[in-house]
């Protein structure tokens, strides 16, 4: 060993007297400063994306529960009044449709693409055709049940984010439940309505969509054709 090298040596040893912190004690001295903020910001990340989120997704669900809950009680109101004639359960049932559903969305939807393709004045000539349609369809059945339907307890068993799913069971008379589907979503003004029904594994929205759809392909895509489908069935099926 030369004597420049030992110096060198004994220079490097005798630095941590020195006035620096020893490099050894700087990353424990870090870590002690690093670590609670660390969970400190991790905390506050989490509050951020979790708390709102969480708050939101609550509302949501339990606004669609109280919807789906506040259809079915003024619905057994009504239809619980005994035999309805056909006039009176439709006006009756388009009373409910206008409150509780999203009709306007669900005739969209019914249209697919035919809706874009549509121009405004056929879009509104539709939807006007639409409501009365639904209101001729489902009035007749709900006559004669009058009310012999019974609901049971609802629960929310999906939620994702633009959709809540809301399930109750329905039963005619003593025969067995049958469990319905309730979508609901916000409609264009901001309020909850119920955008689509399944039961027994059918879809409203997806029935009526292959109804229009069939109408739609035999009059080669002509949208003026179902219109006058629509208009031709209301007139048939008028009490």
């Amino acid at each position: 060993m030369t004597c420049r090298t030992a110096i060198h040596r004994r220079a490097a040893m005798s630095a941590p007297n020195g006035p620096d912190t020893p490099p050894s004690d700087r990353p424990a001295s870090r870590r002690r400063r690093t670590v609670p903020a660390m969970i400190g910001s991790l905390a506050a990340v989490l509050l951020v994306l979790a708390g709102p989120g969480t708050a939101d997704a609550q509302a949501a669900t339990e606004g669609a529960q109280r919807l789906v809950e506040a259809a079915l009680h003024d619905t057994a109101q009504v239809f619980s009044q005994g035999q309805l004639s056909r006039a009176e359960a439709t006006e009756q049932l388009r009373g409910l449709l206008d409150h509780y559903v999203d009709l306007p969305r669900v005739g969209r939807d019914s249209l697919g693409t035919h809706w874009r393709r549509a121009t405004p004045e056929q879009q509104a000539t539709f939807l006007a055709l639409f409501e009365s349609f639904v209101c001729a369809g489902y009035s007749g059945p709900i006559a004669k049940l009058g009310g012999a339907l019974q609901f049971g307890p609802t629960a929310v068993v999906e939620h994702d984010g633009a959709v809540t799913v809301v399930r109750t069971d329905v039963q005619l008379s003593e025969g067995p439940r049958h469990a319905v589907l309730f979508m609901v979503g916000r409609s264009d003004d901001g309020a909850y309505r119920i955008n689509d029904v399944v039961a027994a594994a059918i879809s409203m929205s997806k029935l009526l969509s292959a109804d229009f759809a069939g109408v739609l392909h035999t009059n080669g895509g002509q949208f003026n054709a179902l219109i006058e489908a629509l208009e031709h069935k209301l007139a048939v099926s008028a009490p």
